[in-house]
């Protein structure tokens, strides 16, 4: 299948793969799609760090020092370095049979679904993603209650979407005509 992402990548040992599944696609997060999100929200608190500088009376700006030694030299490395070990965590398995969802980082989130039961496949690229390719595909299942169904289930930072989309897309199509 289409991507030579992955090959390297192993398999959780939480995850079982069964003797009539082959796998075909082993995708991981990219650390872009965390550091995107950590850098704006970095942005964002330094926008209330300058109006909160601009609006405190001066007997209490002393407190602007500790915040700012906090916020600039010790909040970045911790966020960053947590961010690529949450990013490291995540395994999306597809294989001939079912999409499998890892995620390990303080606790495991392990979900699945069969080619079968996916009725839609939604691709999502911010403006950064557009730029450094890639990107959420979620595959949608009867019953879904949007949008949080799709956010809990979903392929998340990858690299190519749209092609890991495709080739998911041609799985259901062909499971949808073994069933007929």
């Amino acid at each position: 299948m289409g991507t030579s992402e992955g090959s390297h990548l192993a398999i959780p040992k939480e995850i079982v793969i069964a003797s009539n599944e082959k796998i075909l696609m082993v995708l991981e997060r990219t650390y872009i799609s965390f550091v995107t999100i950590a850098t704006v929200g970095l942005l964002v608190i330094t926008g209330a760090l300058l109006i909160l500088n601009f609006t405190i009376p001066k007997e209490n700006q002393w407190v602007m020092l500790p915040l700012a030694v906090f916020f600039f030299i010790i909040l970045p490395p911790i966020l960053y370095g947590l961010g690529y070990i949450y990013v490291k965590g995540h395994r999306y398995i597809i294989t001939n049979e079912r999409i499998i969802m890892f995620r390990k980082f303080i606790g495991i989130l392990l979900r699945t679904v069969t080619h079968d039961k996916i009725t839609d496949l939604i691709v999502n690229q911010g403006p950064i993603g557009r730029i450094c390719n890639y990107g959420r595909v979620s595959p949608i299942t009867a019953g879904m209650i949007m949008p949080m169904g799709a956010a809990i289930f979903s392929i998340s930072g990858v690299r190519n979407p749209y092609e890991v989309r495709d080739n998911i897309a041609k799985l259901v199509k062909a499971k949808a005509s073994e069933g007929q």
